[in-house]
């Protein structure tokens, strides 16, 4: 049983080395669509992380007139926070509105000028309401339109924020599809030049296929060095790409976690990365002995 394995490892391992060029060039064909693979999986990662931080931030604001009493406004509140898709609804009357403009205002002089100019306050109540599904906000906006108080209502503020939503999925959506096409093709030729790497080790050997036939080997005791030559050619890769994922990973951590506050792809990477690695590993040898089994199939008549 050993003595089979080792040697099943020997001959694979000779016709990596046989074939030294084309190994070199599936591995590398391999590595780099392992490379865009792990890094779907931690776009995936980041995309889900983006929209839902959105989603956190997420409110309807309803600003009311300015000569609404402050006690019609909390009737408001109170009938609709009784609704089951909301989940916390904050007051902010006409002065605490103006108190948050100014303290966001401070450096800016002209708005300053201009309120001192006014004399009055000009800002509206408001109440914020955060529902507990996304997909909710649609139907509490629905109903405050349908409602006896909308006559009291300047407007409802939620446009913007469902856009600004609707416009990172279609980003996440269109890089994903991109990823997953380019990760297509790079993967149909990995198993092309795997194939041609199988078929040359076949043809190579072809004598001493000969010779083992005549002394009655059987179809798998053929087979089997084969296989494991693809099976090799996937795991190197893999290897390979994880070295070349480590650094990259470290270099643009701190760069993407600047640009979103929050995201940390190194903790994602270093908490996932057996994950990462196994299933990176299993695409590879899965590339790898697809290719095998097909030349084998096709060019090793036994």
């Amino acid at each position: 049983m050993i003595s089979a394995a080792k040697r099943i490892f020997q001959t694979a391992w000779q016709g990596l080395k046989r074939n030294s060029w084309i190994t070199i060039a599936c591995i590398t064909m391999m590595t780099v669509s392992l490379i865009i693979f792990s890094s779907i999986l931690m776009f995936n990662h980041a995309a889900n992380f983006l929209v839902s931080a959105l989603k956190d931030k997420m409110d309807i604001s309803i600003y009311f007139k300015t000569d609404i009493p402050e006690e019609d406004i909390l009737r408001v509140r109170d009938e609709l926070i009784g609704h089951e898709e909301i989940s916390k609804i904050d007051y902010i009357s006409r002065e605490g509105a103006l108190e948050l403009f100014q303290e966001r205002n401070t450096n800016n002089s002209v708005i300053q000028k201009a309120l001192e100019e006014l004399g009055d306050n000009p800002l509206s109540a408001s109440l914020n309401i955060k529902a507990r599904n996304s997909d909710d906000y649609q139907k509490i906006v629905d109903f405050i339109n349908k409602s006896n108080f909308t006559s009291k209502l300047i407007t409802i503020d939620l446009t913007e924020n469902q856009m600004i939503l609707a416009r990172i999925g279609q980003l996440a959506r269109g890089v994903k599809l991109g990823s997953f096409v380019l990760m297509a093709i790079l993967t149909f030729l990995s198993v092309i030049i795997s194939f041609n790497s199988v078929r040359m080790a076949i043809y190579s050997l072809r004598g001493e296929i000969e010779i083992m036939k005549l002394v009655g080997a059987s179809n798998r005791f053929i087979r089997e060095p084969f296989l494991l030559e693809g099976m090799l050619q996937g795991l190197i890769a893999s290897c390979v790409s994880t070295l070349i994922l480590i650094p990259l990973v470290i270099w643009l951590g701190p760069r993407i976690e600047g640009f979103a506050t929050g995201l940390s792809i190194n903790l994602y990477f270093w908490s996932h990365f057996g994950v990462i690695f196994l299933a990176q590993t299993v695409f590879g040898i899965i590339l790898g002995t697809v290719a095998s089994l097909w030349a084998v199939n096709k060019h090793l008549k036994i």
